[in-house]
């Protein structure tokens, strides 16, 4: 199993609820699990599930006008999904305290690069 995390900057307007809908329906289908994650214009997201659906997955995504400035910070195989728990879930600098609740024992067991990210990112509130 594959699982690539990554960031990058908003380009066009976007509308997330719209991008989250399209996401969580394409990953069911192709098997990928994940985290997206938008704050102040940035992007992270990880993707995770079998190496050729996160390869396309990710190809999709680096073509898309939405983003700019992709930067892979991990791109690695796992012998378990770590955000198994979720099709694409959803988070922002506006999320409820559930949300972060729920991504904080999400992030857990994730490597320290992704706990690092997410936290800075949590941070920036």
């Amino acid at each position: 199993m594959r699982q690539i995390f990554y960031a990058s900057l908003c380009g066009d307007p976007i509308d997330l609820d719209d991008i989250l809908q399209q996401s969580r329906h394409n990953n069911a289908v192709d098997g990928i699990t994940g985290l997206l994650w938008f704050n102040d214009g940035h992007f992270l997201q990880v993707l995770e599930g079998p190496a050729d659906s996160v390869a396309n997955a990710y190809a999709r995504i680096a073509a898309d006008r939405r983003h700019h400035d992709i930067r892979i910070l991990s791109d690695r195989s796992v012998a378990a999904r770590e955000f198994g728990y979720w099709s694409m879930e959803r988070g922002s600098a506006c999320a409820d305290m559930g949300l972060r609740q729920r991504l904080a024992r999400r992030l857990s067991d994730a490597p320290a690069d992704i706990r690092a990210a997410f936290a800075a990112s949590l941070a920036g509130d």
